[in-house]
């Protein structure tokens, strides 16, 4: 009889076990993923893109720098968060945030050419434009995305 008890409560346990990662599967199901920049693979992204003549002209560092100006931007515009932290939280609770992109290139360029040892200026553009790619295809800036499911929305 005691082994009866056993395999009914073993039986219980594991269909309630189910039964919740089944529910927290489907319900994550619909949600987007946040787009985290990881700027070492934004680098080495945009390094092994660059062209020759650009490459030759700029160090990684420089590389680097470049990136950080371009962020600067957003920033700057209330679209950069921390780790973990919601898009727009602390700005003003509104759900979605955008800001024109059209002033980046120059504020890139000019921050390049104000340096000690100015960087080329085609080159500093190449590296702006890269990163722009780079976080369109990683779904940071662009149009809304739409959830697996197919719905307009964030999840």
């Amino acid at each position: 009889m005691t082994w009866l008890f056993l395999v009914l409560g073993a039986l219980l346990v594991v269909g309630i076990a189910l039964v919740a990662v089944g529910s927290v599967v489907g319900r994550l199901s619909g949600t987007l993923r946040p787009a985290v920049l990881e700027v070492d693979d934004a680098v080495d992204w945009i390094a092994e893109r660059l062209p020759a003549e650009a490459a030759g002209q700029l160090s990684l560092d420089d590389v680097v720098s470049v990136v950080g100006w371009y962020l600067e931007v957003f920033d700057e515009a209330g679209l950069a968060t921390e780790h973990g932290q919601e898009l727009g939280d602390a700005a003003t609770g509104e759900g979605d945030r955008t800001a024109a992109l059209d002033g980046i290139l120059e504020h890139v360029v000019a921050r390049g050419t104000q340096r000690s040892e100015p960087l080329d200026a085609v080159s500093v553009a190449m590296v702006a434009e890269l990163l722009g790619t780079y976080l369109r295809e990683l779904g940071a800036i662009g149009d809304q995305a739409a959830p697996p499911d197919g719905r307009p929305g964030r999840g």
